[in-house]
């Protein structure tokens, strides 16, 4: 009855010829309009879940950050909900406090609560704090369309108007978001004061200051009423021109003649503050234009227009001395995405035509084939009408299932075929075979897509970030499904064979299945007289295989390589720090000088060099922020014009390690030069999502002391053991110590001369870094208007006046009298002490992190390095109570996304098998095609330990999206299997003659999906390190599950069907 209504189905849609066809040319035009205005981007948008916030309060050492900034931010976010920790980091000038909420919570309404929180409590914060700043992470901070750099012989503040009138044409681009500039130093208006001349017409710094503050005060009066009309008022004024300012009064003497403050100025006008900060692009100082588009608008489109006009721009401003360079152009990286997985795909299909042709016949191979492009262009519908995008994720998709699409249309194909062979006529040929196979074909793609979905549970920016996939697949599964039930049916009856076929399968194919026939029949047969050594076999491989894996991970015995993601970066860091104490400009030399090393290397390895002095970034996106703090990024060349040195096939990631060892001994042999030896930390730029050092453990307690000690004992078991000689960079994140010149106000000589202590400070801290007396108007803007005392080291200071040292400002008067001014020196001492120059904390305590990479190549892994330093510290833990340890970075990435991962693989069978048990009507049946699962998972270890390929996160997601695409051909078998047995044929019999007929499309599903997964697996034209192990997991899987279920399942089908025969006459039943 069933049978019946499915043929009526397929008679019904062979009727609507005109209207399928229609429906597919409509379908096809839509498709190629969706591929020309689909969004494409490097990566999908991703939300991290984190927040910094930065806070600067300029002249306070780490310890008065700590206590007077960061704990009261702390405080102001206790009891937020959804939290997962607070990361904080406290150093000289400035608090970095980094929050974490926990995966897949509503961050929006959290960022916004967690703002509101901070806001409250900025009155609370000590004046002179800059207000906090709030840094949202998400892939659009750190991936940029593009990045433009004005450089040249010119100014800092000749640049910053250039990028502003440049910025001002790029932003009227449509689908630009935003055009954030940085590099600009903050302009202020300096009066620069000799203290010599102070002491010679025995004026105080103060009066200079609250002279000028004075007569730069305005104060809106209002308005005064007359008869008629009302006249504004106003009162006060604001300084706008140098004059004004030098011609302020600061005094008059008793002989009436007037001291103005350019009595005592050194030098005075418009400058900036000092930076915190320094960019530079090849070596030259930079102002950067960061270009941020919006979700839906196409970052190549963009890239390219923005190019365009900042190319004019250079052109038109080339005579003032202006350069532009391009970097963190996002369009080299999709360029070599489209090129790699592209050539990977389209490669790919032309082997899956060719075996279709091959095996089918050229009209056949053709009606097969195309439903390949035509599912791709319906996905590309859905995903542009979705919100999604085209990007390098949705790619590998598209490689991924390039091979597994074509299944149902090989079946139906196939199944047509044999039914014509019979005699039948080209239209019960299709209603025949179509009808036949058409709810295991639906079973089959079911199974498929059920596997894929649950991959959405995965929580985290690892579940955001690989949400692309399954995504991607099932849409691209549906539209083939539709292809295959509704269209190619149509297909087949106008242009399929021409005439009834009897047995007409000639040539290399016949010759080929005919030949694996014979060898399968032989080995099949031998498997079923010998069922129990068959099924104890692949049993025990099957437990070997996850025994190997179970070892691997954990890190017991590393038999595999796992790592969480293969890199392949188009960007590595140089990231470094001075000794304490070196200044920004000391540290600016440095990050030229390694910038200008690195050059050298050769346009064949270097595309640009980008130097940032004042901030270095961490593997996980962090800013860290320090005068002796400093980074280089280089950018590679793209990849045609890659030739790195060293290393085979330009692997990036074993020339990192060959990079490394040069820039130590380039730093080695500068050491003197730049006054120190920098510690330098060398990584890739993460291409997936972001997981931090490969090695990142926690070292807390309740003082920092406490930690140290533990992280010593811990730091030399990691650098004297012989299983961690490959972890490179290793070291912690404890407090250098550095000088710092204390001013200290005794309060009783204070009080002596009538002075607050508090008001003496605030002097002292005036004098030295800049004392506020209100705005000064330039350009159409306000500045700060700063009153600060000279320094011999100031630019225009040619005779070298002024302050040679810190404590020279105890000989700066603070109280003029004509007899015995009061000096500085005579209320306070300058005395010197070692401060930290960090503070870390974790949750609230002090907190050590130690942190190190894994050299390329080395089958040591995160794993493996956090199960025996958890060891090492029960051993002593003990010793140190109160001391915990947490396992961040790459360890705690992999361990969350696999605990995601298996919660969705085990709901993925479980969906499946409520298919197959809906379908089948059986509880053991779809047990036993689930195995198949099991044979994908052999295949699969033992694939990745023989190509010593590297276990990677992807990995895991092939064995999860196998478990749907494995189990179709056990479907199908199965299901011919039950029909043959059902026309009368002994078990054995309906064996035998199942695998005669599912032989030959088993076969040439598997070497489709093969075919299509084949050139991303081995590199041709060109490989991904990054999701090469994906494919070959999911092809050396797929070869396994194929071949073991045409050999196993039907021994484990003879064996259940026939304890199924033994209980029903033990228990007299009845057959069902």
């Amino acid at each position: 009855m069933r049978n019946q209504g499915l043929k009526a189905l397929v008679r019904f849609t062979l009727s609507q010829t005109v209207f399928i066809n229609v429906i597919f040319v409509i379908l096809t035009v839509a498709g190629i309009f969706s591929l020309f205005t689909t969004p494409v981007e490097n990566m999908p948008p991703v939300d991290m879940g984190k927040v910094f916030i930065t806070t600067i309060y300029y002249g306070a050492s780490a310890d008065d950050v700590e206590n007077l900034v960061t704990n009261e931010i702390e405080d102001a976010l206790d009891g937020l909900e959804n939290v997962e920790y607070i990361q904080s980091r406290s150093r000289r000038n400035s608090s970095s406090v980094e929050v974490k909420f926990l995966d897949d919570t509503d961050y929006e309404t959290q960022y916004d609560e967690l703002r509101f929180r901070v806001l409250n409590i900025k009155k609370q914060l000590p004046e002179g704090t800059d207000d906090p700043i709030f840094f949202y992470v998400d892939t659009k901070m750190w991936v940029p369309v593009i990045v433009i750099n004005l450089i040249g012989d010119l100014s800092n503040q000749t640049l910053k108007l250039l990028a502003d009138e440049l910025k001002s044409n790029i932003i009227k681009i449509d689908g630009i978001q935003e055009v954030s500039i940085s590099g600009e130093y903050d302009k202020q208006f300096h009066v620069t004061i000799d203290p010599a001349k102070l002491r010679d017409f025995g004026v105080s710094f103060n009066e200079v200051a609250e002279a000028i503050r004075a007569f730069n005060t305005k104060i809106p009066t209002g308005r005064f009423k007359q008869a008629k009309n009302n006249l504004l008022l106003d009162t006060g004024n604001t300084l706008d021109s140098q004059n004004e300012v030098l011609n302020v009064v600061v005094r008059r003497d008793g002989d009436g003649s007037f001291i103005h403050v350019r009595d005592l100025v050194t030098t005075s006008g418009v400058s900036h503050r000092d930076p915190d900060t320094i960019a530079s692009v090849n070596s030259k100082s930079t102002i950067k234009l960061l270009v941020q588009k919006e979700d839906s608008s196409n970052a190549v489109t963009i890239a390219e227009e923005v190019k365009s006009m900042a190319k004019e721009f250079e052109s038109n401003h080339s005579r003032d001395g202006l350069s532009i360079v391009m970097t963190y152009d996002s369009t080299v990286e999709i360029n070599d995405s489209v090129k790699t997985l592209g050539g990977n795909m389209l490669l790919g299909m032309c082997f899956v035509t060719i075996i279709l042709w091959v095996t089918l016949g050229f009209r056949n191979a053709m009606l097969t084939a195309m439903g390949i492009p035509f599912s791709f262009l319906v996905t590309l519908i859905i995903v542009k009408y979705s919100g999604q995008s085209i990007n390098t994720i949705s790619l590998f998709s598209f490689v991924l299932v390039s091979g597994i699409i074509v299944d149902d249309a090989i079946i139906i194909v196939e199944n047509i075929y044999r039914h014509l062979e019979m005699g039948k006529t080209r239209k019960d040929a299709v209603v025949d075979g179509v009808s036949e196979v058409f709810l295991p074909v639906i079973s089959s793609a079911l199974t498929t897509i059920l596997a894929f979905v649950p991959m959405l549970i995965m929580t985290g920016t690892t579940g955001d970030f690989f949400s692309v996939i399954p995504k991607a697949v099932s849409f691209a599964l549906f539209a083939s499904l539709l292809e295959a039930l509704f269209i190619l049916p149509v297909h087949v009856l106008d242009w399929g064979p021409r005439s009834n076929i009897k047995a007409k399968r000639k040539g290399f194919s016949r010759w080929f299945f005919d030949g694996m026939w014979k060898i399968y029949y032989a080995i099949l047969t031998f498997l079923l007289n010998h069922k129990i050594i068959s099924v104890l076999g692949i049993s025990g491989l099957f437990f070997l295989a996850l025994a190997m894996m179970l070892l691997s991970v954990t890190g017991i015995v590393p038999l595999i390589k796992v790592k969480f993601f293969q890199d392949s970066y188009l960007r590595y860091h140089v990231a470094f720090q001075m000794p304490p104490g070196t200044s920004v400009e000391g540290t600016d030399l440095v990050v030229r000088d390694i910038s200008t090393y690195i050059t050298g290397f050769g346009k064949q390895e270097v595309g640009s060099v980008n130097g940032t002095a004042g901030m270095m970034e961490s593997k996980d996106y962090q800013q860290h922020r320090a005068q002796h703090y400093g980074q280089v990024v280089v950018e590679l060349p793209p990849q045609e014009n890659q030739h790195l040195s060293g290393v085979k096939d330009n692997d990036v990631n074993a020339y990192l390690d060959i990079v490394r060892d040069k820039l130590i001994e380039f730093a080695k042999a500068n050491r003197e030069k730049w006054g120190g030896m920098p510690t330098l930390d060398i990584f890739g730029e993460n291409t997936g999502p972001p997981v931090g050092k490969a090695v990142n453990i926690r070292v807390s307690a309740a003082s920092i002391e406490e930690a140290q000690l533990l992280a010593d004992k811990m730091l030399n078991f990691l650098e004297t053991g012989d299983e961690f000689r490959d972890l490179v960079n290793l070291d912690d994140n404890r407090a250098d110590l550095q000088t710092v010149v204390k001013h200290m106000v005794n309060q009783k000589k204070a009080l002596e001369y009538n002075l607050d202590s508090r008001i003496a400070t605030a002097l002292i801290a005036g004098t030295l870094n800049g004392m506020s007396v209100g705005n000064f108007r330039t350009d159409g803007e306000e500045i700060p208007l700063l009153v600060r005392l000279a320094k011999t080291g100031d630019k225009g200071n040619t005779e070298g006046v002024g302050l040679a040292h810190p404590s020279d400002i105890l000989e700066v008067p603070i109280i003029e009298h004509s007899s015995a001014p009061v000096y500085l020196g005579d209320i306070a001492d300058a005395i010197y002490v070692k401060e930290p120059d960090i503070r870390n904390r974790y949750k609230g305590k002090p907190t050590l992190t130690i942190t190190a990479d894994i050299r390329e190549g080395s089958q040591l892994s995160a794993g493996r390095v956090a199960m025996l330093a958890s060891r090492y510290f029960d051993t002593i833990s003990p010793e140190y109570p109160g001391v915990t340890l947490h396992f961040g970075g790459e360890f705690e990435s992999t361990s969350r996304a696999y605990t995601s991962l298996m919660f969705a693989f085990i709901i993925a069978v479980m969906a499946i098998y409520l298919v197959l048990a809906s379908q089948f009507n059986d509880y053991f049946q779809p047990l036993m095609i689930l195995t198949a699962i099991a044979f994908a998972f052999i295949g699969v270890v033992f694939g990745m330990f023989f190509t010593r390929s590297v276990f990677t996160i992807g990995s895991f997601l092939s064995v999860v999206g196998l478990s749907g695409v494995a189990v179709n051909d056990s479907l199908i078998l199965i299901d011919f299997m039950n029909k043959q047995k059902q026309k009368g044929l002994a078990i054995r019999e309906a064996i035998i003659e199942a695998c005669s007929a599912r032989m030959r499309p088993v076969l040439i599903t598997t070497a489709t999906t093969m075919m299509g997964m084949l050139p991303m697996a081995v590199g041709i034209p060109r490989k991904s390190v990054t999701w090469a192990p994906m494919a070959t997991a999911f092809a050396t899987g797929l070869v396994s599950a194929t071949l073991l279920a045409l050999l196993i399942i039907p021994v484990e089908y003879e064996i259940t069907e026939k304890a199924k025969l033994w209980f029903r006459k033990k228990f007299n039943l009845k057959q069902p």
